[in-house]
């Protein structure tokens, strides 16, 4: 009786571990509406940024950035740790470079429970006053 117990209670804690993280994403598509690959910010306005991500599963959160191309400084990075099969983002920084700057906007979503991701990038150009 007691090695049956025994047995059951560990049949039970391997298939809740096994289970707990059934329909995480393994992949997931990006779409960023604005800005445009390329587009040009003068000083002073809003970098626009726009878009949706997409999991075929359960995913664990995103980041948005907003970062000087070369150098990999960051200007601003906005996160949400919801867990969602989809998202929609709309975010605005201001440009204030002090420089002709080549900024890379990121987006970049946590597909599953390990911290598996997907990345997408596109760069602007922001100008000085």
């Amino acid at each position: 009786m007691k090695k049956t117990m025994l047995s059951m209670a560990a049949f039970a804690i391997l298939f809740s571990i096994s289970s707990c993280h059934k329909g995480d994403a393994t992949t997931a598509t990006i779409d960023i509406m604005e800005p445009i690959l390329g587009d040009t910010i003068a000083f002073n306005e809003e970098l626009h940024l726009e878009g949706s991500i997409t999991g075929n599963g359960k995913m664990y959160g995103y980041k948005l950035i907003f970062a000087d191309a070369f150098s990999g400084n960051e200007f601003e990075s906005m996160t949400s740790e919801e867990k969602s099969k989809s998202y929609s983002f709309h975010e605005h920084w201001i440009n204030q470079v002090t420089d002709t700057t080549m900024v890379t906007v990121k987006v970049e979503a946590t597909l599953n429970y390990d911290g598996m991701k997907t990345v997408k990038y596109l760069q602007v150009l922001c100008l000085p006053q």
